[in-house]
């Protein structure tokens, strides 16, 4: 019991109903703003607007920064939420949680340093950098006197046109498990060395609740599309992690629509999945106007009043976020209490949930002041040092033909920078930076406060240095700001030479000086006079459906491709090519042109400092791609860990259609790729065992996992971190298998010639595939063989296979009477504590449910299952909908286990058909009446006992010290 929990009792036996709902309400905080008439053309909270709603209304909680016009300082931030508390308690009402959108550091808080985006955390593969983003994203975040924050993503990257790639961990589902699980721990964790710094803690949102990533156009929003295989196999995965291991405190749901149904009115996934199965008792909020959404975007209800009912009758919402009236939410409630829709258990059981979050945070006992420590600490030199960190563990080196880079300072090398992302603090931070979709270019210098573009930091670093801009980021027509600034020691502006250059180019060209330069034609002859070219391409800054791609094309602007064309055919210099974007554009013939690929993405304000570092060799490129990176538009050959039978045939331009040799879909460069300045050699020791012995009974902790190690040694000149992946190969099964599946990485960091050994354990239960026979449960298969495999370019399907970083065969060894319905039903009897209460042990349970199999197996199959898995899913339906009570009576909860799914002490030896021992031998077609009689009374009472507790039929109302930042990771580090 929390030791506030007494408390939370006596408020909510105190609170109106009215009361209750205002904990279930969110508004957006500009709707307690008025225009500032001490500042013209600025936002103010007005003191009127926030008294009604926090004050009269008892609302709950607010979202979202004040867009006041200006970015306000982390001092007006503060004596913001100090105000909205002090109305909060003035009208005797619980604090009010503010929740705000921390995707990248406290990216809305100014002067804040910014951290590189998710999809660059995952692409260091450091474990410990993403605990450190986590953890700088609280502390910045709790200074302005804000504890809630909106991250991380837990989806899995499957669909590269999506705009939200870049919020997400990656395509793999260990990976984004991993990395998430780590941002949450960093965000949460209490800060105990804060002094008077209030608040000591923040709730991480893991969001969005589930398969918002598996868009089936690729465009934000757009109904997701998920076989249900799928989604337990790869999207559930992540969503334990966080849930049962690091104990997320809030939950999001998203935009989607899931089979049809909008995930904030689905009891499938809200009910069944996450509050039942999951087991999250936390608070889940909306996506914002969510609600709403379900009759103005949805459709699936014809007024705003009903959309509300509908949600909280159908799904399990705690709080809405409302962009609009918190008004209408509040009589939308009553009315459907007035009318019997709602009753008002339901209502009480989410303010519980809202009451109760609040008690974590330490919000009944610290009062926020302006007597704080930490808003010295914002945009602290440490904390710029951290980001650089991050950012240049995440830079992805894809290219460097002929040792490109790194470059030599000391020869003075005259170089050329151009593109339109080449001198942009807006395109390598992206969205969520300042603003919702990004600062606006022309206002970035308003925002930014650290950092450096490619250009500047390029410029600190090489003494002759030029640019000009190219082409804009659509591809078009620029004009060069720096035109005009004479260049140091001449007295020359640079417009001067270029046209100097450019009109030498014409000639030789014999296309004469009469025509004006085009900017693209001004960059492609000042290349002829450098040594290297740096062209910077990429993306706009977007965020959410705002960054669907209009064309639907990953392609790039024209002009982009153009522009890196003609600079190639212009010069003899070496091209480099830097992108910056959010997710993966083709790079078609720009892959042919470049001499060397640098794969930025979205490194943040740092990525200027950290580009350079890595051009000149003072930093040594270690990210890896945590998504596989396109070659085409189909999407072929994604993601890696697509099926085995997922194939293309080998292209051959020489021979006209038809081809008929089988080949894996090509791509540009695969998940896991990334080259150093060094080179590291790899040999594998073998595996702890070649047969994985599994018992499916007793302890889950005692099962032995696989321990499988690596020697790594750096072999070249330069000191570097390696990320070690370790990949498993299934042989065959009864599921087609994956062609690979990630199980665990490393990152380790070498001096020259030093060599270490990285060894990792794969759990035997993380090696369980859905089965055949039901698509929601995982399963083992006695006798599954798999290969282990490190590396991202090893291939221990085909011609890698004999190789010395392939392993001998593995073998699971889960015994031939193991059966998958037999380990989820006793599983089911043990953790409900009906086995002990009924004196069913689970060896009984396990003999009983397999013996079955053995006396049917002559019989059409049947039997197979044991129980089968109808009954496990009758089973499921009572314990989940029993673990959402406080307390229950094992009599009451027993005897329906027994009662209402089938009776296993008095049915011994009978399958889910209802056969016994003695079973029609096999041609007999015709099962007799009563087995008949049992299935379909079996089928129909597990049917509705799902039903009934999808519905909520079940649920009633239920009463360290700090981590420093390291730069590789190891176990060890994410210890405090």
């Amino acid at each position: 019991m929390l030791k506030d929990e007494d408390h939370i009792q006596q408020l909510l036996k105190s609170m109106s109903l009215n009361e209750k709902i205002g904990q279930m309400a969110q508004v957006d905080i500009n709707q307690l703003c008025e225009d500032n008439p001490n500042e013209p053309g600025t936002k103010r909270l007005s003191e009127e607007k926030v008294r009604t709603v926090i004050g009269e209304h008892a609302t709950g909680s607010v979202l979202n920064y004040i867009q006041s016009g200006r970015p306000l300082t982390p001092t007006e931030m503060r004596k913001a939420a100090i105000y909205i508390q002090a109305v909060a308690k003035n009208y005797s009402r619980p604090p009010v949680i503010w929740g705000l959108d921390s995707v990248h550091g406290a990216n809305y808080v100014h002067g804040a340093v910014t951290t590189p985006q998710p999809i660059n955390l995952a692409a260091t593969f450091n474990k410990t950098v993403a605990y450190a983003a986590g953890k700088l994203s609280a502390k910045d975040t709790r200074a302005v006197g804000i504890n809630w924050l909106f991250a991380p993503l837990m989806g899995i990257a499957i669909e590269p046109k999506w705009a939200r790639v870049y919020e997400t961990f990656g395509e793999d589902p260990f990976l984004v498990s991993e990395m998430g699980a780590q941002f949450i721990a960093g965000i949460q964790e209490k800060d105990t060395h804060a002094g008077n710094s209030t608040p000591s803690i923040a709730a991480a949102c893991a969001k969005h609740f589930v398969g918002y990533s598996a868009s089936h156009t690729g465009n934000d929003r757009a109904p997701s599309w998920i076989p249900t295989r799928h989604l337990y196999q790869y999207f559930l995965p992540p969503w334990k992690k966080a849930i049962r291991e690091q104990n997320v405190l809030t939950i999001m749901e998203s935009y989607t629509e899931v089979d049809g149904v909008p995930n904030v009115a689905n009891p499938n996934t809200l009910r069944y999945l996450l509050r039942q199965q999951l087991g999250f008792d936390g608070v889940l909020v909306t996506d914002y106007a969510e609600i709403r959404n379900l009759d103005q975007f949805h459709h699936i209800t014809s007024s705003p009043e009903q959309s509300v009912v509908h949600s909280l009758r159908e799904g399990s919402v705690d709080m809405s976020m409302i962009p609009d009236s918190e008004a209408r939410f509040r009589e939308s409630v009553n009315q459907g209490i007035a009318n019997g829709t709602l009753v008002e258990d339901r209502i009480t059981q989410s303010a519980e949930r809202v009451l109760r979050l609040k008690a974590k945070l330490n919000m009944f006992h610290e009062e926020i002041t302006m007597d704080n420590s930490e808003l010295a600490t914002i945009g602290q030199p440490q904390d710029i040092q951290d980001a650089l960190d991050m950012a240049e563990q995440s830079i992805v080196l894809v290219k460097n033909e002929q040792n490109t880079l790194p470059l030599n300072v000391g020869e003075s090398p005259s170089i050329l920078l151009t593109g339109p992302t080449i001198h942009s603090l807006v395109y390598q931070s992206g969205g969520w930076t300042g603003e919702w979709q990004g600062v606006p270019v022309w206002d970035a210098d308003k925002y930014f406060t650290n950092g450096s573009t490619v250009l500047d930091a390029m410029k600190s670093k090489f003494s002759n240095a030029k640019y000009t801009c190219g082409v804009d980021i659509l591809g078009h027509e620029c004009e060069d700001p720096l035109n005009d600034e004479p260049d140091p020691g001449t007295g020359n502006g640079v417009l001067d030479q270029m046209n100097g250059v450019y009109g030498k180019f014409k000639n030789w060209a014999g296309l004469g000086p009469e025509e004006p330069p085009s900017s693209m034609e001004k960059a492609a002859a000042l290349a002829t006079t450098a040594d290297i070219v740096f062209i910077g391409i990429g993306e706009e800054a977007y965020a959410e459906k705002p960054g669907d791609l209009p064309d639907h094309s990953l392609d790039l602007p024209a002009g982009q491709y153009e522009l890196v064309s003609l600079v190639k055919q212009s010069t003899n210099a070496k091209v480099v090519v830097v992108y910056f974007g959010g997710r993966p554009r083709l790079l078609r013939q720009i892959v042919d042109f470049a001499d060397a690929i640098i794969i930025g993405f979205l490194p943040g304000p740092m990525a200027g400092q950290a580009i350079a570092n890595i051009a000149s060799g003072a930093a040594n490129p270690s990210g890896k791609l945590p998504i596989t990176y396109p070659m085409y538009e189909d999407g072929g050959g994604l993601p890696y860990f697509r099926t085995i039978s997922d194939i293309c045939t080998k292209q051959d331009d020489s021979n006209p259609l038809p081809h008929y040799e089988f080949a894996p879909c090509p791509v540009q460069w695969p998940f896991g790729f990334g080259l150093s300045y060094t080179v590291f050699q790899y040999s594998l020791l073998p595996p702890s065992t070649k047969r994985l012995q599994y018992t499916p009974i007793g302890n889950l902790n005692s099962r032995e996992p696989l321990k499988v190690s690596a020697k790594v040694k750096n072999k070249g000149a330069v000191a570097g971190a390696e990320t070690v992946f370790f990949f498993t190969f299934d042989e065959s099964r009864s599921t087609t298998p994956e062609y690979k599946r990630l199980r665990a990485f490393e990152k380790v960091y070498l001096e020259p010639g030093a060599e270490t050994t990285v060894t990792v354990s794969i759990r035997i239960e993380d090696l369980k595939f859905v089965g055949p026979h039901d698509d929601t449960h995982l399963i083992l298969e006695d006798g599954l063989r798999f290969r282990v495999g490190i590396g991202a370019m090893t291939d221990c399907r085909e011609g890698d296979k004999d190789s010395v970083l392939c392993s001998d065969v593995v073998t699971i060894d889960a015994g031939d009477d193991y059966i998958g319905a037999c380990e989820s039903a006793c599983e089911l009897w043990a953790s409900s504590g009906c086995s002990e209460h009924l004196s069913l042990s689970h060896q009984k349970c396990w003999n009983l449910c397999t013996s079955i199999s053995k006396k049917n197996a002559q019989y059409l199959g049947e039997g197979e299952d044991g129980w089968g898995w109808n009954y496990v899913h009758c089973l499921e339906s009572i314990v989940w909908g029993f673990q959402e009570l406080q307390s229950f009576d094992k009599n009451t909860q027993c005897g329906k286990m027994t009662s209402l799914c089938r009776n296993i002490f008095t049915t011994e030896g009978n399958d889910s058909f209802g056969h016994g021992p003695n079973v029609p031998k096999a041609g007999s077609l015709a099962p007799d009446r009563s087995a008949v009689v049992i299935a379909l009374c079996a089928g129909l009472l597990a049917s509705f006992l799902v039903v009934y507790a999808l519905r909520g039929g079940f649920s009633k109302h239920r009463g360290g010290g700090s981590v420093q930042f390291t730069r590789v990771s190891n176990e060890d580090a994410l210890t405090a």
